[in-house]
């Protein structure tokens, strides 16, 4: 047995990178909630209408992340970790005091979005490279669920702070007042993070983490392997339009509130959403393991997934017939949160062990890609016009949804239908890890 020696610091450069992950997420989203109030705050700077509006500022969130992932890949290849998250950092903190002070200015804040969208994606591409350098086998799967906590609660906060911080009622005439001051503190609470850890971030330990090499594919390389397996195509295609659905329906969340007859932008069903999210994403992936079967509980999400759409897509019909239709919208964000977040790490788990022995950080890449790119495609179509395709897109995703859902049957089930850790036993029992 060949022994490693792992150093306490990985706990610092991990935390660091939390912090800016979930900075990144608030100041992502930080609209999303209150988008109708922000729509009416700068009604005399975005003409009517139009596909220009707090909704863009997602969008370009999401076609930046598409065009600025590979070269993101380069980049780190080129100057190396440190250099590429102190980079993300300093973009970071830049962007968002830009952001901050200006922010009565749409035009800015729009501008502001490109650099914040360019420093996400320097930073999220670094996560599988900071794990693989400074953490052994067997804790890799630990920190990289801390990496995917950091982005929940980046998203669970942004959906309290927001609508807590504006006037969110639209029957008041300052409706939207406090959107200068909401996008100024968090300026300045971003930069300090950015900033704070700014020089924690290390290249590599004195020495490595593991005894498993780890080598950066490129997109087409990775995507190329992963299309010569079979099943893979398919499933790529389906884990995308699943999380394409995510990103799109956490943009439009306030216009979906108002879809279900929520008058104020008071943020209810996004920490509905997000709050079923983290009690998802522990529960049936751990069913998962325990039943040691991928395609049915991915199965059991789709459908949970299609029945939460349903919901949304009928809600016309739900508003006429009944009193309070709302409570039907909150109990489908509960769902869909529950099985959206609970399908995206189990999707990333059977995707790894269809494609084995396609390395894991390869697949998750070209899945992380797609589902921006499919997010990015039906967010278009939310937002084009005005929203006014909103309520024909969802009845659209219900369509495609069910051929989705029933495309699943025929993806076979894991080959290795073994957990993570069973899977790199044989791995990190050749490791004895030391603590310096």
């Amino acid at each position: 047995m060949k022994s490693v020696r792992v150093y306490p610091y990985r706990w610092i450069v991990l935390i660091a990178l939390m912090a800016v992950i979930m900075a990144s997420e608030i100041q992502w989203l930080v609209l999303a909630p209150i988008s109708r109030a922000a729509t009416n705050f700068y009604a005399t700077q975005i003409p009517h209408d139009s596909l220009v509006g707090p909704d863009l500022l997602t969008l370009i969130h999401l076609v930046v992340f598409i065009f600025f992932s590979i070269p993101a890949s380069l980049i780190i290849d080129k100057v190396g970790l440190k250099w590429t998250l102190r980079s993300g950092a300093i973009l970071l903190a830049l962007f968002s005091i830009i952001k901050g002070l200006a922010a009565s200015s749409f035009w800015v804040v729009l501008s502001s979005q490109v650099g914040l969208s360019v420093a996400y994606a320097l930073i999220l591409n670094s996560v599988t490279l900071v794990t693989a350098r400074w953490f052994p086998l067997r804790e890799r799967g630990f920190a990289t669920g801390l990496v995917a906590l950091a982005q929940y609660l980046g998203l669970f906060l942004v959906m309290i702070i927001s609508p807590q911080a504006i006037v969110n009622n639209p029957a008041l005439p300052t409706y939207g007042e406090g959107i200068p001051s909401l996008l100024f503190w968090l300026g300045i609470v971003t930069a300090t993070i950015a900033v704070a850890v700014l020089f924690f971030f290390k290249e590599k330990p004195p020495t490595p983490a593991s005894l498993e090499p780890f080598e950066i594919e490129s997109f087409m390389a990775s995507f190329k392997l992963l299309l010569r397996k079979k099943n893979m195509g398919g499933f790529i295609f389906i884990f995308g339009l699943m999380w394409g659905l995510f990103n799109a329906f956490i943009a439009k969340i306030d216009s979906l509130a108002a879809f279900i007859g929520i008058q104020n932008s008071n943020g209810i069903v996004g920490v509905i959403l997000i709050g079923g999210g983290l009690l998802g994403s522990l529960v049936i992936p751990t069913l998962s393991d325990y039943f040691r079967k991928r395609k049915l509980f991915f199965f059991i999400c789709m459908v949970g997934i299609l029945l939460g759409f349903l919901v949304f897509a009928f809600m016309p019909i739900l508003v006429t017939a009944f009193a309070k239709p709302a409570i039907f919208g909150f109990i489908a964000a509960g769902v869909l949160g529950f099985f959206f977040q609970s399908a995206i790490p189990l999707g990333y788990q059977y995707a790894s062990e269809l494609s084995y022995p396609v390395k894991e950080a390869s697949s998750q890449a070209v899945l992380l890609m797609n589902g921006h790119f499919a997010g990015l495609v039906i967010l278009y179509f939310m937002t084009v016009q005005g929203g006014v395709f909103l309520g024909h897109v969802l009845i659209a995703s219900v369509a495609l949804l069910f051929a989705a859902t029933l495309a699943v049957l025929f993806i076979k089930e894991s080959p290795i239908i073994i957990t993570e850790d069973e899977r790199l036993r044989a791995a990190i029992e050749k490791e004895a890890v030391h603590q310096r």
